[in-house]
C-alpha cells in the first residue's frame, strides 16, 4: 500500500498540485492483481459502499468491497472477479473525480489476495452474500466525472473539512469556476425551490456596510456571504446559512426604518452570494465583500445556542447580554464612543455570575434602536480586568415585549 507523502492534520485538504504529485506516486512496483487499493483525496462527502460500487460498477463485475479512513483521505479496497477486471478498472478511475468539484481517484494495485468481509455496510459489503442484491445498479458515466448526480443528500457532509477545502480551492487561481459549482450544487440540492439569499434595498450607501448588516440580520440565522451591489448602489446580497433563516429576517424586518430609509428585502433567484476576490470600498473604506462562514458571531451554531435566541421584530427596547460589570454612565458611552443612538434608560437584571451581566437598554424610537443595534451589536468591550484573557462581545437583540411601538 502506499503512503500519502506529506503528514496533515485530520482536517487539512491537498491543494490540486499536491494532488497531481500523489497521482504520480503509483508503485510500479506492484504486482498486476484483482484486487485495487482507491485513495479518494478531499473526500468532502461521504464515501460509502454505495459510492464506491457505483464508480466501479459497469461491465466489471465487483466481488467484494471494504472502505477505512486515514488522516485526511480515504481509502477503498475493491476485489474483482478477476485480473483483466482489475486492471480495466484501475486504467479508467486513476485521476478522475467522483464529483465534478472533489473526490480525486488514485487507482493501484493492492498487495491483498482476497478480501475478508465479516458483515455488509456502509463500509464493506461481500456481493457473493444473499443480501447483496441491496446495492443498485450503478451507471458508467462520460470523461472525467464519475458521477453525474450530486452525493446523497443525507450524506452531505457540510463541516469544518468542506469549509477547509473552500478556501483551499479558492487559493487556486487556475480553477475560478470550480468552488461556484460546488456551492451551487450544494445549495440547491439542500434547499431546491427555497434561496437561502435575500436582496436587501434601500440600505444607506453611507452608514451601512458588511458588519453593520450582519449585526442586523444575524438576530435570525447564521450569515454565510455579503455582498453590497456595485452598479445598485444601497441594495446588498446576503447568504444565510438556510432559507428559513431568510425567510425570518425578510418577515421581521421588511419595512423598517434604519437612517431615515425603509428597506425591503426580496428573496433572489440565486441559490447562493459568489465570493469576490477583490471588492470594492464602500464609502466609509469598507470592504464590500465579507465571508462570514464560521464567524463566532454566528448565534445559531448549535440547537443548544439556537434555542437561546429569540427571531423577534424591530421594538424600541433593546435586550443586551455578555456585559461585564459596569455603571450606566459607561454603558452608556458604549454607545456614544460609536456615534450610535445612546438609550435613555437601562434595567439591569439580577446576574448569578458576578462577572457577566444581562438587561434591557429602552430608546425614545424604534428606528434609534435598530440603529444602535446596526452599530453596536458585537461589540468589544474590556472589562479593565488584567485577569480577563478575552473582550466581552456584547450581544443585542429586540426585546420580545415591546415590538413595532
Amino acid at each position: 500500500m502506499s503512503r500519502i507523502g506529506m503528514k496533515r492534520g485530520r482536517n487539512d485538504t491537498f491543494s490540486l498540485e499536491e494532488i497531481e504529485i500523489e497521482l504520480e506516486k503509483v508503485n510500479p512496483a506492484l504486482n498486476e492483481n484483482n484486487i485495487i487499493l482507491i485513495t479518494v483525496f478531499n473526500p468532502i462527502y461521504t464515501i460509502n459502499v454505495d459510492t464506491i460500487y457505483k464508480v466501479c460498477r459497469s461491465s466489471i463485475e465487483v466481488v467484494r468491497i471494504v472502505i477505512f479512513e486515514r488522516g485526511q483521505v480515504v481509502h477503498a479496497l475493491v476485489e474483482f472477479k478477476d485480473n483483466e477486471s482489475a486492471i480495466e478498472a484501475k486504467k479508467s478511475l486513476h485521476g478522475c473525480n467522483i464529483y465534478s468539484d472533489s473526490c480525486t481517484l488514485k487507482v493501484e494495485f493492492a498487495r491483498q489476495e482476497q478480501l475478508n468481509v465479516k458483515s455488509n455496510g456502509e463500509k464493506s459489503w461481500d456481493f457473493t452474500k444473499d443480501d447483496a442484491s441491496k446495492i443498485q445498479d450503478g451507471r458508467r458515466p462520460s470523461r472525467k466525472v464519475l458521477l453525474e448526480e450530486g452525493p446523497p443528500l443525507a450524506e452531505f457532509q457540510f463541516n469544518q473539512k468542506h469549509r477547509q477545502f473552500e478556501e483551499t480551492m479558492y487559493k487556486e487561481e487556475r480553477r475560478n469556476g470550480v468552488f461556484e459549482d460546488m456551492n451551487r450544487r450544494r445549495t440547491q440540492e439542500r434547499f431546491q425551490n427555497k434561496s437561502p439569499v435575500l436582496i436587501v434595498y434601500n440600505l444607506d450607501p453611507e452608514k451601512f456596510n458588511c458588519q453593520r448588516l450582519f449585526n442586523l440580520l444575524c438576530l435570525y440565522g447564521n450569515i454565510d456571504r455579503i455582498n453590497f451591489m456595485k452598479n445598485k448602489e444601497g441594495c446588498a446580497m446576503v447568504e444565510f446559512e438556510d432559507p428559513e433563516a431568510a425567510e425570518e429576517a425578510a418577515k421581521n424586518l421588511d419595512d423598517t426604518t434604519i437612517f431615515g430609509k425603509s428597506l425591503t428585502f426580496d428573496e433572489s433567484k440565486k441559490a447562493y452570494v459568489e465570493e469576490i476576490r477583490n471588492p470594492y470600498e464602500l464609502p466609509d473604506g469598507e470592504k464590500s465583500f465579507e465571508n462570514f462562514i464560521g464567524d463566532n458571531n454566528n448565534r445559531f451554531n448549535s440547537p443548544k445556542q439556537a434555542a437561546k435566541n429569540r427571531r423577534n421584530p424591530p421594538s424600541r427596547t433593546l435586550h443586551f447580554y455578555n456585559v461585564p460589570s459596569m455603571d450606566d454612565d459607561t454603558f452608556m458611552d458604549i454607545f456614544t464612543n460609536l456615534h450610535a443612538p445612546f438609550p435613555a434608560g437601562v434595567t439591569w437584571f439580577e446576574s448569578k455570575s458576578a462577572k457577566v451581566f444581562t438587561g434591557l437598554a429602552e430608546f425614545d424610537t424604534r428606528e434609534e434602536a435598530c440603529e444602535a443595534l446596526v452599530m453596536v451589536n458585537n461589540t468589544e468591550i474590556d472589562s479593565g480586568d488584567s485577569d480577563e484573557e478575552r473582550p466581552y462581545i456584547m450581544k443585542l437583540a429586540f426585546n420580545k415585549n415591546q415590538q413595532r411601538n
